[in-house]
């Protein structure tokens, strides 16, 4: 079988967030011996799910993992955080959320990220073979297409589930590398089929990861010979008694662990180092309530939603059956398979290496972990130490707790602070640097965007939270101007905090600005998860239009129509036919290469594409440049279409003909004059009337080169914030 029978080249370290047998410290590692990894990662099991902890009296039968832990180590206090998908993305970055721009669950994992696979692949003299096998959920929603998929992230082979879930474990489509098929076997069953048949395959050093769905919901009866329960699978009986059926799927995800390791011969095994590892919490509906409170599991800050199971047993681990009360984070993940593959950590990771710890209880450990997220109920972080734990919301609010002496965290130690007004700092301290707050003046650390290409192509607001700062030259007076933005979530909302000055040069046209540019001060807030409404809502002179992440606001409207004053000036009734395009040079509007300029009070504004924020003309996908009133991102020109990339074409287009003429009318052809020569013709382009498109099942706009350029009307209800006062 290839590489397997090929023991001369084989040290194989497995990390499957499980186990195996014991061996050599992999530090020890001859350098011609090139450790092979395999990450096992169970969905939605928390602490009290896991027959390793001491802690639930209501837990599966799990033999395998049993095993591995009297094998190996059972680490006390693994963090991760408390969601499917920024585990996932902390585990493959190396990074937390607030750096990786992973912080909310789903979301899309920025394509161009250095993944553990990436690195791996690219850092070391071994030529690895990578795949992920089981479910994805970084590819932003739960669409199947090929946005983020596995393989343009550095990974050889995938087969599994893009999405979060499966609507059924016995009916679900079946992705290998961008190939849907539709599979009837079991779910957990069919994903180790394919971990087996591919670890069989290799002829050289791999690294796999292996994430099952089990035990997330849908709560099912799995195949009676993988489990222990009693249960009818009646649709009644799982509704009243899910918790059963909840750690069945375990017991089967067990079962099939221990199929995929018996399928290793005993010399391959004596190379696998396994690591057990859950990636969240346990969910309320089916949280032990005797070991945590029913609202402190999946989705929350509190031990648990983030404290998760993890075992390490197998290569490297001289340290049999013990437990190890040490800090460890899922980002750890990153350095620990980079130092046993020889290779230094990336230092914009936020990942500190546990290897030492299989072998040496004594081995440096964190001094504090720290965890994050982002949805509709938990806009936090948590920073503890080897007792305490501080939780700090995005308003501000804080909660301190013991979790020695109060492990359910009831008693809130906040207020106190003649006690720990030091500890709170000092764990503040920490959580601060990982924000990149400065902590000179406990301020956000700025960030420089003059001149900016982005790349981030997240749609949650939250994940650019941080203070701002850029130059700008107004190339007509020679005066430079400094551009401040500041991003806060507050209420279920991101703030937008400028002064409206761009980050690049501006009044660069053939004809200057009639009005000089001036600071202002701008508020602006859109919806942490913006809906779409039933009715869509027309653009309108008295409502801003988006807001750009230099600051900027979007005013496509131009304040002039045909007939009123000298032609241009005037027209607030926006009924009133025959406005004006400014972006139509003959309608005589003076603009910047921004396709901007100012107000009458000084403010400056785009009404059309701002060429700027991203490449016109670097055929790449685009990234987030701003957001509409409604809360929706604005993506740049290019989009991936079946696996091409592309600029979108707005449906848009100019009438046919001659516009009317006579009292009011302006006669002429329809040559682009007025926002009145266009029509929308449904399917002519990508976009729909507001020039957006439901992208991996979430709705989108675009900047086009073409009317409307940002917005045609609005898919969702605009923020008050953006009403003209």
């Amino acid at each position: 079988m290839g590489y397997r029978l090929n023991m001369a080249h084989l040290t194989m370290l497995c990390i499957v967030l499980s186990g195996c047998s014991d061996g050599q410290s992999i530090a020890e590692t001859n350098d011609a011996e090139a450790p092979n990894f395999l990450f096992i990662i169970s969905d939605d099991q928390g602490l009290d799910a896991s027959a390793q902890y001491a802690v639930s009296q209501d837990v599966p039968h799990t033999p395998v993992i049993d095993s591995l832990a009297a094998k190996g180590i059972v680490f006390d206090n693994a963090w991760a955080t408390p969601s499917c998908t920024t585990t996932r993305g902390s585990i493959i970055s190396g990074q937390h959320g607030i750096n990786s721009g992973v912080t909310t669950t789903p979301a899309l994992m920025d394509p161009n990220t250095l993944t553990l696979q990436r690195y791996l692949k690219s850092h070391t003299a071994f030529t690895y073979s990578t795949a992920v096998i089981g479910k994805w959920h970084l590819a932003g929603g739960n669409a199947t297409d090929q946005l983020s998929h596995p393989n343009d992230v550095g990974v050889d082979y995938y087969a599994g589930n893009i999405s979060g879930t499966v609507d059924s474990f016995f009916d679900w489509p079946l992705n290998i590398n961008g190939n849907l098929t539709s599979e009837t076997s079991y779910h957990t069953s069919k994903i180790t089929d394919l971990a087996i048949d591919w670890i069989q395959q290799q002829v050289s050093p791999w690294f796999m990861w292996l994430a099952y769905v089990s035990p997330h919901s849908p709560f099912h009866l799995p195949p009676a010979h993988l489990h222990t329960q009693t249960l009818s699978g009646d649709t009644n009986n799982i509704q009243s008694n899910p918790r059963a059926y909840y750690l069945a799927a375990i017991e089967a995800m067990d079962t099939e662990i221990g199929r995929l390791l018996d399928s290793i011969p005993q010399n391959e095994r004596d190379n696998t180092l396994i690591v057990f590892l859950g990636d969240n919490g346990t969910p309320r509906r089916v949280i032990d309530t005797n070991v945590y409170e029913l609202t402190h599991g999946k989705g929350s800050l509190y031990e648990g939603g983030i404290r998760v199971p993890m075992v390490v047993s197998g290569k490297g681990v001289s340290r049999v059956n013990e437990r190890e009360a040490a800090l460890v984070n899922t980002t750890d993940l990153f350095a620990t398979v980079s130092q046993a593959a020889g290779m230094a950590v990336p230092s914009d990771r936020d990942s500190q290496s546990f290897l030492d710890l299989l072998s040496s209880a004594n081995s440096s450990t964190r001094a504090y972990n720290y965890s994050e997220y982002v949805s509709s109920t938990t806009h936090g972080w948590a920073v503890r130490n080897a007792n305490f734990k501080l939780m700090v919301n995005a308003d501000g609010t804080k909660a301190l707790f013991n979790l020695t002496d109060d492990p359910r965290e009831l008693v809130n130690l906040i207020e106190q602070t003649d006690l720990y007004a030091e500890l709170i700092a000092a764990l503040e301290t920490y959580g601060n640097t990982i924000r990149f707050v400065d902590q000179t003046d406990n301020a956000n650390a700025v960030i420089d965007i003059t001149n900016a290409n982005l790349v981030n192509q997240t749609r949650s607001c939250a994940a650019y939270v941080n203070d701002y700062k850029s130059n700008a030259l107004d190339v007509a007076t020679s005066e430079n101007y400094k551009g401040d933005l500041k991003i806060t979530v507050l209420d279920e909302q991101c703030v937008f905090t400028t002064n409206a000055i761009p980050n690049h040069n501006l009044n660069d046209g053939a004809q200057s600005f009639p009005n000089s540019i001036a600071e202002q001060f701008d508020e602006y807030r859109i919806p942490l998860s913006p809906q779409r409404a039933a009715d869509t809502t027309p653009l309108s002179l008295s409502v801003d239009n988006a807001i750009m992440l230099n600051g900027v606001k979007v005013d496509i409207l131009a304040a002039g129509c045909f007939g009123v004053g000298n032609g241009k000036i005037g027209c607030d009734d926006i009924s009133q036919p025959w406005r004006y395009d400014p972006l139509f040079s003959a309608s005589g509007f003076r603009v910047d290469s921004h396709n901007a300029h100012t107000q009458p009070d000084g403010t400056y504004h785009y009404h059309g594409a701002p060429n700027a924020l991203f490449s016109a003309t670097e055929v790449v996908e685009s990234p987030v440049v701003g957001f509409a009133a409604d809360g929706f991102p604005i993506f740049g020109s290019y989009f991936i279409d079946n696996g091409t990339v592309r600029k979108v074409r707005s449906s848009y287009r100019l009438k046919s003909g001659e516009r009317p003429s006579g009292s009011g009318q302006p006669g002429g052809v329809y040559d682009g004059t007025f926002r009145d020569d266009y029509e929308f013709i449904a399917g002519a382009g990508d976009l729909d009337a507001c020039n957006g498109m439901v992208v991996e099942g979430s709705y989108r706009y675009y900047i086009t080169d073409e009317f409307p350029y940002v917005l045609g009307c609005f898919s969702g209800t605009p923020d008050d914030s953006f009403y003209k006062h």
